[in-house]
């Protein structure tokens, strides 16, 4: 009786151990697997005109170019993924009437509109192709716009 409680004893002390060295890995490899980036659902070309926040493309995007509009205003950035190889312009928060765009050379552009409740953001363009990103003075006219270079 006595050897059997022993053995069983030890037995219950080796899988607590086993529980416990195997806890912190567990949790380890959780923590590295919910902070990896979420899966992108677009590349390239296949992103132009897709929303870069729902593609998955938004984590990671850098700022590679700034512009503000002549006379002063809210600033736009020019911001591109090199996860999804892919670029767009993003606003911050601003009167609605101002507008800002994602332009392809020779090609199509992408206008959006300031919200006053959050920074808002074009739709997107493959980074293959030759943009700019601009935002409109707000004259009460429209039509002219202060541009980053091409990128």
């Amino acid at each position: 009786m006595i050897v059997r409680r022993s053995v069983l004893s030890v037995i219950g002390t080796a899988v607590l151990s086993s529980a416990l060295l195997l806890a912190p890995a567990s949790s380890a490899t959780a923590t590295a697997t919910a902070t990896a980036a979420a899966p992108i659902a677009c590349k390239g070309s296949s992103c132009t005109g897709k929303n870069p926040q729902r593609e998955g493309c938004g984590s990671g995007a850098e700022v590679i170019d700034r512009v503000s509009p002549a006379g002063g205003g809210p600033r736009v950035e020019l911001r591109n993924s090199a996860r999804c190889s892919a670029a767009w312009a993003r606003i911050e928060k601003a009167n609605d009437s101002w507008r800002f765009k994602i332009e392809i050379r020779g090609g199509r552009s992408y206008v959006a509109n300031a919200s006053p409740s959050y920074p808002a953001y074009t739709q997107m363009v493959g980074s293959s192709n030759a943009y700019r990103a601009c935002v409109e003075q707000y004259d009460g006219r429209g039509g002219s716009w202060s541009c980053t270079g091409w990128h």
